[in-house]
């Protein structure tokens, strides 16, 4: 995949004046993950995002160009733990709109805001930046992966998805359970604290429900939460889960994608 970063400018300027680039921006987070993952997993599962969803894009004849990721997002819910950053809706919703905004303004027309990072506030952001760079009508901007006004995520946690966990209790598997810590196992093993994951009982919630009352914190779901930090099964996790659930969502995500790209025409150019 190309990367923007390591290109020159005249580099830049020959991609952000191609009309097939698409601009994969993933979109991180810093927070707690339980006492067995480490704080960088929704920054590295964002990038994941962006880099299985870019084959599908390339087999459309679109040419994707991977941004550098923001590594903080909002993270209301864990703000609680030790480590976790959360920015503010509006600082996050700025950065958006600030980044796209820039690299528009050399040529490019088309956004995708990999998103690993489900905390509500944190995809209040994006829903606002999104609005707010779309309303002229020069940009596009689309969502890979938890994405505003989806509680868990089409591509996400589809039936397929869930079928490839060994919990038994999928609808309830949520932050630093099943699929996260696969995802870790698959993706940096190094990272994982294996023997603390292998100790940790299954925690099995409803948290949906108060995410749609309202809950601004884990605590708030989950009396006993501040001193787990996890929701779901971790103990069950397994590496080749996640290679499979991130190669899934990948074709589906890349599947919504061209289709949204196929859909969009770009405005014409001004002559310079």
């Amino acid at each position: 995949m190309i990367k923007l970063a390591e290109r020159t400018w005249p580099e830049a300027r020959a991609l952000a004046r191609d009309p097939r680039a698409v601009v994969l921006l993933p979109l991180g987070a810093v927070e707690e993950h339980g006492p067995h993952l480490p704080l960088l997993v929704d920054w590295l599962g964002s990038e994941e995002l962006a880099r299985r969803v870019a084959p599908h894009l390339r087999r459309a004849g679109y040419h994707p160009v991977l941004a550098p990721a923001l590594p903080y997002g909002v993270s209301t819910l864990a703000a609680d733990w030790s480590g976790t950053v959360s920015l503010s809706i509006a600082t996050l919703r700025r950065l958006i709109v600030e980044i796209v905004e820039s690299l528009s303004a050399h040529g490019f027309r088309r956004f995708v805001l990999a998103n690993y990072q489900a905390d509500p506030e944190h995809l209040e952001a994006m829903a606002q930046a999104r609005r707010r760079l779309e309303r002229a009508g020069r940009v596009q901007v689309l969502f890979a992966g938890f994405a505003p006004g989806r509680a868990v995520g089409s591509a996400m946690m589809n039936p397929r998805v869930s079928g490839l966990m060994r919990s038994p209790r999928p609808q309830h598997e949520w932050h630093s359970g099943e699929l996260e810590t696969a995802l870790m196992l698959w993706a940096r093993p190094a990272l994982v604290r294996r023997d603390i994951a292998r100790r940790l009982a299954p925690v099995w919630l409803d948290f949906r429900g108060p995410l749609g009352r309202g809950a601004r914190r884990f605590r708030e779901i989950d009396p006993r939460a501040r001193a787990r930090g996890y929701f779901g099964w971790p103990a069950a996790a397994r590496a080749e889960t996640g290679r499979r659930a991130m190669a899934l969502r990948g074709r589906l995500i890349g599947r919504e994608l061209v289709g949204a790209l196929d859909a969009w025409t770009p405005p014409r150019r001004r002559r310079r």
